[in-house]
Order: structure tokens, then sequence, then C-alpha cells
């Protein structure tokens, strides 16, 4: 005999559809949680940034360093016809240091070792040589009171005057006359003065260069400005202080040594 009361019961439970139909009990989907969410995103930006480092590595280097464009001898004066760009990878110590990115910076520059046809250049291969082909270059230290109070300026003519002994037998001669003024900086570095100069002069003969260096570092040099005037001394012009016993007011007049 079967039950009546509960088939329907079983019917109330299971819905209200025909008999011999049951309808399903599923459970119910939950969203993902947000440990989930940030798992996820923190795996897809890895992946963005494993694929940009190998984009860009693939891609390979993009910046350009000047190159020798054929063999430069040693004393010459680069022009653009002896360089070229060149894109590659360069260690950053020797990128930022001692390589260049235009081929502009250099022109002017004299080579001060051989460079090769393909080598790159460097800061140790190249001086920045401002004086001309024909002349020489000088550079010494001088306090600023004794260079026209450190006013002088690059392009400037300058007479070079030193002193040398000491009392009565001490003399004052015109070492070079009108030399010109390539840089005239102060003195940079931890044990420098502040009232030091750096003056470098582009000398004409190898006699000039011998008798500044002479006078630097034996007498007391002083430059005097001769930029804009025709009042210079020659050189060899000697001034000796008078003697005691000659008298008079009127000082000896300047005669060669």
């Amino acid at each position: 005999m079967t039950n009546v009361a509960t088939a329907g019961q079983a019917r109330r439970v299971l819905g209200d559809g025909p008999p011999g139909e049951a309808r399903s009990v599923r459970r119910r989907t939950s969203l993902p949680g947000g440990r989930a969410v940030v798992g996820g995103f923190l795996v897809a930006l890895s992946a963005l940034g494993i694929y940009g480092a190998y984009t860009q590595a693939a891609a390979g280097p993009t910046t350009s360093f000047v190159v020798a464009r054929r063999d430069v001898a040693i004393g010459a004066r680069l022009t653009t016809d002896d360089l070229r760009l060149e894109v590659m990878e360069l260690p950053d110590t020797l990128a930022n240091g001692s390589a260049f990115k235009s081929v502009a910076t250099l022109v002017g520059a004299t080579t001060v070792g051989p460079v090769r046809k393909g080598d790159l250049v460097q800061a140790s291969d190249v001086v920045e040589k401002r004086s001309g082909t024909a002349e020489l270059e000088v550079a010494f230290a001088l306090e600023s009171s004794r260079a026209v109070a450190g006013s002088l300026r690059p392009g400037e003519l300058v007479d070079v005057l030193a002193t040398f002994g000491a009392g009565g037998d001490a003399y004052t001669v015109t070492v070079v006359s009108r030399a010109r003024i390539l840089d005239a900086r102060p003195a940079g570095g931890p044990l420098a003065g502040g009232d030091t100069d750096i003056i470098r002069l582009a000398l004409t003969s190898g006699a000039d260069a011998l008798a500044i260096t002479h006078a630097v570092n034996v007498g007391d040099v002083t430059l005097v400005r001769a930029t804009g005037t025709e009042v210079s001394g020659a050189a060899g012009l000697t001034y000796r202080a008078p003697a005691a016993d000659e008298g008079g007011s009127d000082p000896p007049a300047a005669r060669a040594p």
C-alpha cells in the first residue's frame, strides 16, 4: 500500500513540477576572496615585468658613442672627417666618465695617443688645445693679486713680468710681451686657496716657454694687461732699483740685462 502523505511531502520538497520530475538542488558558487584577487594581480604584474625586460634586452643598445672613422696619429687636431657615431652598450663608469656622445664635442681636440679606426675615443686620448698649430701652451698658478686682480679673460693679451733676486740685487724683467690668454680661472681643489688663479697662455716660441717656466719656478711673476694698448714692454726690458749712493729722485731708465 502506497504511503500518500509521504509522496506529497516529497513533491513539496522537490518542487511543484509534474510527478516523476525532480528539481535538482545545486550549491551556490562563491566569488574569489580578496587574497586571491591580490595574488592574481601580482602574478600578472610579474609576468608583465618579465616581458618588458625581455623586450628591452632583445632590442639591444640604443645609445651612440664617438669612435674613430679612420686611423688618427698622435698630435692630430680632430675634425668631423675623423669621427663617427656608433651604437653600443658600455659600462656606466665608461659611458659617463670617459666616452663621448657627440662628435661636435671632440672637433678641435688634439690627440695625445694613437687612435685606430673603429676605436672608442676616450677622454684619455685627447686634450682640449685652444691655441693654434704654430703655438705652444703653458699653464701655471698665480695669486689673483698678481693677475690683474683675477679679472683677466680668454683672448686678452698680457705682458709677463718677473722679479728675481732680493734686496739691492733684485731686478724685474719683461719675460714675454703680449702673450695671449687661453684661460684664466680660480684654482679648484680642497688644497687650493681662494685667491689663486690658474693661467693658461698661448706662446709663439720655445724660447718664450723656457723663459716663463724659469720665471714661474724661480722668480715672482706678475701679469700686466696689454689688451687694447700699444704701450707694451719689449721682452728682455729690465728694471733695477737705484743704488743708495746714486741719489736723486728719478728712477734709472729701464735697460736690457
